[in-house]
């Protein structure tokens, strides 16, 4: 018997312990959260995955590592959450950033010098590191049915003229657009402004001023702007559904045909089935970001969660993902090896222009949102509006 004991107790030491499981907190939708399961079994991956907050997202993920508990080995997050997290991130692994990444996917980056206290290399004070890879790119294009014309340019005057021509009396509302601040950047910025100075600063400098932001007086042109982008709505838009049913709608206006021209992004176009049916086309000023990947300085895992960054922007998965949601990768293989479809979203989105990078950014559409819902109802005037959002905006800069 003690023979028996000794030779079950020598087994057991002989066995590795199994690895631990990699935290992941991500941003995926239901449907990817599936794929995305089905990848870590197939490359027995032990994950444990949770879902990232979207809404006000880096403030929960910002707290979350300042306070360096419960923290995940590897975080994916929404590319204007970046600014405000970069300090508590760890820096991207060499043979990571050496990938074949596309111009576009790099842009969204924050660059840091090195932090000696960084986990896993020496302290070289002139050495820029990145502390994010890039996942996914996304932004705002035009989707048309294929028996529409293009519209005559990019400009969104020339998207909203095809879209009046395209307009009859079986299609009232040929134009598809949300009552959203991202959705009203490509009127801004046809305008001439922007949501806000870049990096955040509290005084516009002269360059700045050529551009004005919604958070300066003296705002004519964005009071323009967005009393065009309201008009739009019950003209040729249809109005606007309850808030929280925007993509739902949007899909059954698309199938049902009653729309010609939908302005949304790649995250929509996985649920559309008839994809033979979709013709990308761009839209000059939109906003492009994109999906990142991050590790924290408090992960227990880090290499762990680099590994499965790793597997996330590989050619194969980022090929599956680009088959199956239509979702834009990051590397120039990828890409290569992706569907037609995800070429002309990419190629559509060369246009578009990442949003100000700034701690603030994500922050300013908790005021926007609903000042431009208020001048589409007509609860208020543009001007009213604006003035509104000023003030909001006024009080996040004198937040600590």
């Amino acid at each position: 018997m003690r023979r028996l004991l000794l030779i079950a107790l020598a087994a057991c030491g002989s066995e590795k312990a199994a690895p631990p499981p990699i935290r992941f907190l991500h941003t995926f939708s239901p449907a990817e959260t599936e794929l995305f399961n089905a990848i870590t079994v197939e490359q027995g991956l032990p994950v444990e995955a949770k879902l990232a907050p979207f809404a006000r997202g880096q403030q929960v993920i910002g707290e979350m590592l300042r306070a360096g508990t419960n923290c995940p080995d590897l975080i994916r997050i929404d590319a204007t959450w970046l600014p405000g997290l970069a300090h508590d991130l760890l820096p991207v692994p060499d043979r990571l950033v050496a990938s074949d990444w596309l111009p576009e996917a790099q842009q969204p980056l924050v660059p840091k010098r090195n932090d000696p206290t960084d986990h896993g290399g020496p302290g070289d004070p002139l050495r820029i590191q990145y502390s994010a890879i890039p996942a996914t790119i996304d932004g705002l294009i035009v989707v048309r049915d294929a028996a529409a014309p293009a519209p005559a340019t990019s400009s969104v005057q020339d998207l909203v003229a095809a879209a009046r021509a395209a307009k009859h009396e079986e299609r009232k509302y040929p134009l598809g657009l949300r009552v959203d601040g991202y959705w009203f950047v490509p009127w801004l910025r046809a305008h001439g402004g922007e949501l806000w100075p870049a990096q955040g600063a509290p005084s516009p400098t002269d360059a700045q001023k050529a551009m004005p932001s919604l958070g300066y007086a003296g705002s004519a042109p964005q009071t323009a702007a967005l009393a065009e982008f309201a008009h739009l709505f019950g003209d040729l838009t249809a109005p606007p559904p309850p808030s929280g049913e925007e993509a739902p709608e949007e899909l059954r206006l698309w199938t049902s045909h009653d729309v010609a021209y939908w302005v949304t992004g790649p995250w929509q176009i996985g649920a559309v089935r008839e994809r033979d049916r979709l013709v990308i086309s761009p839209l000059a000023g939109a906003p492009r970001g994109g999906q990142l990947l991050v590790v924290p300085k408090c992960a227990r895992n880090p290499d762990g969660g680099w590994k499965l960054a790793e597997v996330l922007t590989s050619v194969e998965v980022s090929k599956r993902f680009a088959e199956a949601f239509a979702t834009v990768p990051t590397r120039k293989s990828a890409l290569a090896a992706s569907p037609p479809l995800v070429q002309q979203i990419y190629a559509a989105l060369q246009t578009a222009q990442p949003l100000p990078r700034a701690p603030l950014t994500p922050l300013l559409f908790d005021d926007l949102n609903p000042a431009i819902a208020a001048v589409v109802t007509g609860d208020a005037t543009p001007e009213e509006a604006i003035e509104g959002v000023r003030r909001g905006w006024q009080r996040l800069e004198k937040q600590p």
